[in-house]
């Protein structure tokens, strides 16, 4: 009895390794603006400053976004409250695409962006940081509306953000987790 009581204490001092969660996506087609909305959110068992550092990186991006070649700083605010940034994103089958966004930061809590060039038709959204289990964990949500310039066939575009963007918040979950196991 008391051999099972020590073993029982020693499995429950022992860390386990963090839960990894699935991403809830919900892709569908605005008529009306021709263009691709996205809805995605996923639990990450990191907290919400260690997932915010890894979605602000620029160096990092190309890392954990499907495709992405490469991100740039182009200008920021001295205070780092705003950016604009160039992406290039290079997609098997597809031309390169070129973005240039605006990004706006409530530190810690929300990036907002919105298209100021490049190869987009329409680029807005936000990325949202909710703090879960009294900031042990984090929501990370990601809502977009999307249109490229290209002459692209919707079906290609849309299988193409079915197959990514699930694999772009798992990146964002590992990089994160990876981050917060450095720091215990």
């Amino acid at each position: 009895m008391k051999r099972a009581a020590l073993a029982l204490l020693a499995a429950l001092s022992v860390p386990a390794a963090a839960a990894e969660s699935e991403p809830a996506v919900t892709i569908r087609h605005d008529e009306a603006r021709d263009a691709m909305v996205i809805h995605a959110s996923i639990e990450i068992d990191a907290p919400p400053a260690v997932v915010w550092a890894v979605i602000v990186d620029c160096d990092r991006v190309p890392k954990f976004i499907p495709n992405m070649e490469s991100c740039r700083i182009l200008e920021r605010e001295p205070k780092d409250r705003w950016q604009v940034r160039e992406t290039v994103l290079n997609v098997a089958l597809l031309p390169r695409i070129r973005s240039i966004s605006r990004l706006e930061f409530d530190h810690g809590r929300r990036i907002s962006f919105r298209k100021a060039g490049g190869d987009m038709r329409i680029a807005e959204g936000e990325w949202r940081v909710e703090p879960l289990e009294r900031g042990k964990a984090t929501r990370l949500r990601y809502d977009a509306v999307l249109a490229t310039n290209m002459a692209v066939p919707r079906f290609m575009v849309e299988n193409i953000a079915a197959r990514d963007i699930p694999v772009l918040m798992k990146n964002i979950e590992r990089e994160s987790l990876e981050d917060d196991e450095k720091k215990q």
